[in-house]
């Protein structure tokens, strides 16, 4: 296995990753699926910085990214001390069913660290939803801090942050 940058020409497998994982999940609500018009312009900009976790044949068995820009998650952030002009969120984190608890999201959530601190982010964000045990606990792990519940659209998620 080894991390990868992602870009334009992993296109379509980040959107094979966001088919199969919303597929996959017993409650739908627990992930926040890429619309499609988001994925046909995925990496034409610089945001998001996306890494992947590849296997020995060279397909994505994992992705996370990293966001820049997060207008819905806002009204989730009312009275926090977080500065959005210095904050990223980790999002669109995803692991192929069968490749789930290997840790291959511990790797890529600490690659985003790095290139958080990189862009000079001093807070990391991180939604999931109160009922997904296991990102709740991979958010945890990695040190982020639950803050708030709040509705993001029409999805409920709790908040996490993270200053570094």
């Amino acid at each position: 296995m080894r991390i990868l940058r992602l870009g334009r020409e992993h296109r379509a497998e980040v959107a094979r990753i966001n088919r199969v994982t919303l597929e996959a999940l017993a409650d739908k609500s627990f992930y926040i699926p890429f619309p499609d018009e988001e994925l046909a312009t995925l990496f034409d900009a610089p945001d998001p910085v996306m890494y992947g976790v590849a296997d020995d044949d060279g397909g994505l068995v994992a992705v996370s990214g990293l966001f820049f820009h997060f207008d819905d998650l806002l009204p989730g952030l009312e009275g926090l001390p977080v500065d959005p002009a210095r904050a990223a969120e980790i999002g669109a984190s995803m692991t192929l069913p069968a490749y789930r608890g290997r840790g291959y999201m511990s790797m890529l959530n600490r690659a985003l660290v790095r290139e958080a601190r990189q862009a000079g982010v001093r807070c990391l964000l991180a939604t999931a939803h109160p009922d997904n045990t296991a990102s709740n606990r991979s958010l945890q792990r990695m040190g982020m801090q639950q803050r708030a519940t709040f509705l993001r659209g029409a999805y409920l998620r709790t908040l996490y942050l993270m200053d570094i």
